[in-house]
């Protein structure tokens, strides 16, 4: 499911600033457009990604619990604003996560930094981005990263999840399972 999922999503929040850079960035950024003649009063051309055969982000948002979408948001989207206005409706849910460590917890500055960058999508997360934390034993620091990483992964999982079952019904794609069960 996640060899169609990823891809949709990508297409419905964004192109990820990596791919900006190529010589044909324009030509993929439009490639999911809906051509119109007259512009919709109601839609957006951003919400018009994917078109008749999918669903719309504006859908997503809608039918998916506001945590899991802004999880979304944080993963795919490639907006920066977006992103960090997605981060205070999840903030929350880390703090009060007793999985994370008590210090990471605590401190919402390396909480958001860190899970920030975490929660991004791998083509999205850069070297200039990450965060390094100082002044812990190695030891303390992998306990640390792995605790970070079971959480984050727990809750991409499920806001994927969601939207995979959304994009299942709207007819996005069709879940085949390969043969993996």
């Amino acid at each position: 499911m996640y060899f169609a999922l990823e891809p949709a999503l990508m297409r419905i929040f964004g192109t990820p600033e990596l791919m900006i850079k190529s010589a044909s960035w324009q030509r993929d950024i439009n490639a999911g457009y809906r051509k119109t003649t007259v512009a919709s009063e109601h839609r957006s051309t951003r919400d018009e990604r994917l078109g008749d055969d999918g669903i719309r982000k504006g859908d997503l948002r809608e039918r998916m619990l506001p945590e899991l979408f802004a999880i979304l948001s944080i993963r795919y989207d490639d907006n920066q604003a977006n992103r960090s206005t997605a981060w205070f409706r999840v903030t929350h849910l880390f703090r009060e996560d007793n999985r994370l460590p008590k210090a990471i917890r605590r401190n919402p500055v390396m909480l958001s930094l860190y899970l920030m960058w975490l929660l991004q999508h791998p083509d999205m997360q850069q070297k200039k981005g990450k965060v390094e934390i100082t002044g812990m034993s190695r030891k303390t620091l992998y306990r640390w990263r792995i605790a970070c990483e079971e959480v984050c992964n727990e809750w991409i999982r499920l806001s994927e999840d969601k939207a995979g079952e959304l994009l299942e019904e709207a007819g996005a794609f069709k879940n085949e399972n390969w043969g993996l069960d």
